[in-house]
């Protein structure tokens, strides 16, 4: 099926209403079913429906906001992140930082020990 059917306009006196209904028609379909690249201020530019890219890729994203997961090929890398952030997090909780030398060394060394 057709995104838009058209009519055919054939001569007459009738065919002024065809080509005017064939018009508003188009207008409607282009003021309410198509993503613009350069939207004008003020009027709503925005998906309804996914987007399948059918494997093509998305270039040049200078940024990029989102909602929900974010998940590539099966990986959820909110989780993801959120676990190695919980390991870092455990991890400086087991270091003790001192400026005292334990057993030597020069000014300015900073020691560390790790508690198990």
């Amino acid at each position: 099926m057709a995104k838009i059917d058209l009519p055919t306009i054939s001569s007459g006196y009738a065919s002024n209403t065809t080509f005017n209904t064939t018009f508003t028609a188009l207008e409607n379909e282009f003021q309410q079913k198509v993503l613009y690249r350069n939207n004008p201020d003020g009027e709503p530019n925005s998906m309804q429906n996914d987007l399948d890219m059918n494997s093509n890729d998305i270039n040049n994203v200078k940024n990029l906001s989102m909602t929900g997961d974010f998940t590539v090929d099966g990986v959820d890398y909110l989780t993801e992140m959120e676990t190695v952030y919980n390991n870092y997090v455990s991890l400086t909780q087991k270091v003790t930082i001192s400026t005292s030398d334990p057993s030597g060394g020069s000014d300015g060394d900073i020691w560390f020990k790790i508690n198990t």
